[in-house]
């Protein structure tokens, strides 16, 4: 559903699920225009249900033991939730708004960018959407028809990796979580790991004509990083990557190599601002075609002085909100909660 204006965080509970639309009764258009690394339309979903997810803590070290009640922890996300959307309306971002229901049983739901992307005709030919093979099966059911058939009245080309799920060796590519896109110069970075297979990742290279730039991360624990997204963003002009996460010499140096050939200033993070979610932020736009980088108010305040001057030269501005319980209870951040519509 297309909410507009600012809605009051005290009032997020009483969103009333969307109508099931036909074609051609859509909410957007694709983008058109020449190829664009940032989108001024998110898709966002509410954290309705949202909890614990005890599937994907087996390998989402980001999550963390919360003590609150579970209705606590759920009206926590949604004020959380509220606010960030209040703060993306008020800058000119327009936000497609969908409602997530209890009975689905789809605690993560609120992380929308790792089960679909969507591709403007400038970026792959004609306007797409690509669908990802899930690890668990709440994240597959996060596929709700009605988001399904919105998307595909808009995009006229679908592309689906989802039949790996259900392979007899299932392997899973779970969207921009595992891979981060520089949509420009058409190059995929992307850590290898139980929700990253290599063969689903160059498959999906072949069909998108992008280059992949594969390489191995592990979190200060010295275990695997699970979404690239944690430890790395790209932007326009703005690369935002733990390279110390890297831990091979010349995986590293091909990162490196890749972000300086298309032109990026690096804002090298440590370990434990990955562990603050620096890494997990997205550059977007607004209608003026401002560049906003989307953050935390946790990833915010662990950037260094420094880093955010190198930040405020090549974006117009930061925009930051608290969204602790959606951090510490679900393993993810800002920029998970946004997938953008080209």
């Amino acid at each position: 559903r297309r909410v507009h204006g600012k809605p009051d965080p005290s009032c997020s509970m009483e969103l009333t699920p969307p109508r099931a639309l036909q074609p051609p009764y859509t909410y957007w258009r694709p983008l058109e225009g020449k190829s664009l690394q940032t989108s001024s339309r998110l898709l966002m979903i509410t954290p309705v249900g949202f909890k614990t997810n005890a599937e994907t803590a087996a390998d989402n070290y980001f999550m963390k033991p919360c003590l609150q009640t579970v209705d606590a922890v759920e009206k926590a996300a949604l004020q959380e939730f509220s606010l960030l959307h209040q703060k993306l309306v008020a800058v000119g971002v327009d936000v497609v708004l969908f409602v997530s229901e209890r009975f689905h049983n789809t605690p993560d739901a609120v992380f929308p960018n790792n089960w679909f992307t969507t591709h403007p005709a400038s970026e792959v030919g004609e306007p797409t959407v690509v669908f990802y093979p899930m690890k668990t099966v709440s994240r597959r059911n996060e596929r709700r028809q009605h988001i399904m058939a919105q998307l595909h009245a808009v995009y006229t080309r679908e592309i689906s990796f989802t039949m790996w799920e259900t392979s007899d060796f299932p392997h899973f590519l779970e969207g921009t979580g595992t891979l981060v896109l520089d949509r420009v110069n058409k190059v995929a970075y992307a850590a290898l790991s139980q929700r990253c297979y290599e063969k689903i990742a160059r498959a999906w290279a072949i069909k998108l004509k992008y280059k992949l730039c594969l390489f191995k991360a592990l979190d200060i624990q010295g275990r695997p990083i699970y979404h690239t997204n944690v430890m790395m963003s790209v932007g326009s002009r703005l690369a935002v990557v733990c390279l110390q996460c890297i831990t091979d010499p010349d995986e590293r140096s091909r990162v490196v190599s890749s972000l300086n050939q298309s032109g990026h200033t690096i804002v090298d993070i440590t370990l434990a601002q990955v562990d603050n979610f620096c890494g997990n932020v997205l550059e977007i736009s607004n209608r003026d075609g401002n560049r906003l980088l989307v953050m935390s108010t946790r990833a915010f305040n662990a950037f260094t002085a420094p880093q955010k001057d190198i930040i405020r030269r090549h974006v117009d501005a930061i925009i930051h909100s608290d969204i602790s319980t959606i951090e510490q209870v679900g393993g993810g951040g800002v920029r998970c909660m946004m997938a953008e519509l080209f």
